[in-house]
């Protein structure tokens, strides 16, 4: 069961994303002799990069900052994206 708030699901979007769109071109480059290790770490780092982006992107963009009259305090409201309750931002190196 996945789980997933906000857009968080695009984490496994990126990445399969991504895995057709390098093995489409390589194959049609002629490179099928290139190890499919290589081209699988190649996705994951470049998918960890942008999924580290786009989710702080899109947590600093998410939400209303409401301040309190009396404290002066700000506290956020609205969705944070993330996938099994981890923040979207926190999957980009982890991928």
């Amino acid at each position: 069961m996945v789980i997933w708030k906000g857009l968080g699901i695009l984490n496994f979007v990126v990445i399969v994303v991504l895995l057709l769109i390098v093995d489409s071109t390589l194959s049609l480059l002629g490179f099928e002799s290139v190890d499919f290790r290589l081209s699988r770490a190649f996705v994951f780092i470049v998918a960890g990069v942008i999924i580290w982006y786009m989710g702080k992107a899109l947590d600093a963009k998410s939400g209303r900052v409401l301040i309190d009259a009396e404290t002066g305090e700000r506290y956020r409201m609205g969705t944070l994206h993330s996938l099994f309750f981890i923040p979207m931002h926190y999957w980009g190196p982890s991928v």
